[in-house]
Parts: structure tokens; C-alpha cells; sequence
């Protein structure tokens, strides 16, 4: 579809779908999912159709506690 936004893969996006429009946003990484419906009921009430799908994207969570799985230079 054109015109929508291509987010970065470190930006979370909310992506309410219309029948013949759809709308995207910027959320915060500490959004809880009463946040998230609230916001789709907010965008709801200033359109004619009803919601047909939501997509929420979130960037991908590194843990640095975790062990590296690469394997190590220089050792046999």
C-alpha cells in the first residue's frame, strides 16, 4: 500500500488497517497493550469503517547478559 510509513527496525509501530485506509504511529517502548487499545479506539471513532486488522511491530530485544554465540577468534 502506498504512502505507509517503513519504519526503522529499531522504532516500535501501532498499524491500524481500515477498509480503505490505514494509519500508522509511533509508540513508547513501555506501551502496555491498555495503551494500545485505547489509542486504536481513539483512531476508530474518526472513521466511517470499522477496524479489519492491527499490526504491531517492536524492534527486536538484545539481551548484553546473554553469552555470545560467536565463535571465538584464535582458539582451537
Amino acid at each position: 500500500m502506498l504512502g505507509f510509513h517503513q519504519a526503522r527496525t529499531s522504532e516500535s509501530r501501532l498499524r491500524v488497517i481500515f477498509e480503505e485506509e490505514e494509519l500508522s504511529f509511533g509508540f513508547p517502548a513501555g506501551a502496555t497493550f491498555g495503551d494500545l487499545a485505547d489509542r486504536i479506539a481513539c483512531v476508530a471513532r474518526f472513521h466511517d469503517s470499522a477496524v479489519v486488522a492491527v499490526n504491531l511491530t517492536m524492534p527486536a530485544h538484545t539481551n548484553p547478559s546473554l553469552p555470545s554465540k560467536e565463535t571465538p577468534h584464535g582458539t582451537h
